[in-house]
């Protein structure tokens, strides 16, 4: 019954949040501004270098989609404690309980800010060289990674608290891998994003990763599996023990 009231607390919370709408459209935006990248003399390369220059697109919007996700997965708490929101529910629930039902509605979330940035991308590729194929596999994969990322965020946010600081901390420690690899690809591979990544299929050579360093996908998946549970245990553990104000 307690756990029934708390899922549909966050149901009912999802259908206005006016904070998912903003990220929403912030990814949706996000992802337009790749047409900006494209050279105007696109279409008439030759097909080998279309090709080659479009090979990262998929991944590109993934990672956009993720790291935006995981900052609705982090406002997904921070804006209900600057609100009130979370301190009014604990005092109809127990913690535990207000807990365990943001976990799937962070998740759903993220997917949503996913699928849009997903839109957005091939949107941008419609305007700039007038379309392209989807590639369904690689789309599922993002929505999946959208929803991961939101989990990432959510337990950012339990821990930080602070609405502000979880806007830059969320993103940055989901991604800071991309600027790791830079002087570390071996070990930058075994960060959460580049893990998410591989789990899902996506050649995470294309984004700066020598395809040497790259981990095996079951290796990947029990890895990101481990990152995005420590990060909720963190913040589940923060967020039981700390007064809510």
């Amino acid at each position: 019954m307690i756990v029934s009231q708390a899922f549909r607390a966050q149901a009912r919370s999802l259908t206005g949040d006016a904070v998912l709408l903003a990220v929403v459209c912030a990814a949706f935006v996000m992802a337009l501004s790749l047409a900006t990248s494209v050279p105007a003399d696109f279409a008439d390369a030759p097909i080998g270098a279309r090709q080659q220059f479009l090979a990262p697109f998929d991944i590109a919007i993934a990672t956009y989609g993720a790291s935006i996700a995981a900052v609705y997965g982090s406002f997904r708490y921070t804006v209900d404690r600057r609100n009130g929101v979370v301190a009014q529910r604990l005092t109809q629930q127990p913690r535990w309980a207000s807990l365990v039902a943001r976990v799937p509605a962070a998740a759903f979330g993220g997917a949503l800010v996913a699928v849009s940035a997903v839109v957005g991308g091939h949107v941008a590729l419609a305007v700039s060289i007038g379309g392209g194929s989807v590639d369904w596999p690689a789309a599922v994969a993002s929505v999946a990674l959208g929803a991961a990322a939101g989990l990432w965020g959510l337990g950012v946010g339990l821990m930080v608290q602070q609405h502000l600081v979880a806007l830059f901390v969320a993103p940055v420690t989901l991604g800071i891998a991309t600027v790791v690899s830079i002087f570390w690809a071996a070990g930058a591979v075994w960060f959460p994003l580049p893990a998410m990544l591989s789990t899902l299929g996506f050649d995470i050579s294309e984004i700066g990763f020598r395809d040497a360093a790259v981990l095996d996908r079951p290796i990947a998946a029990t890895l990101a599996a481990m990152w995005i549970l420590l990060i909720l245990v963190g913040g589940a553990t923060s967020f039981l023990r700390r007064d809510v104000k």
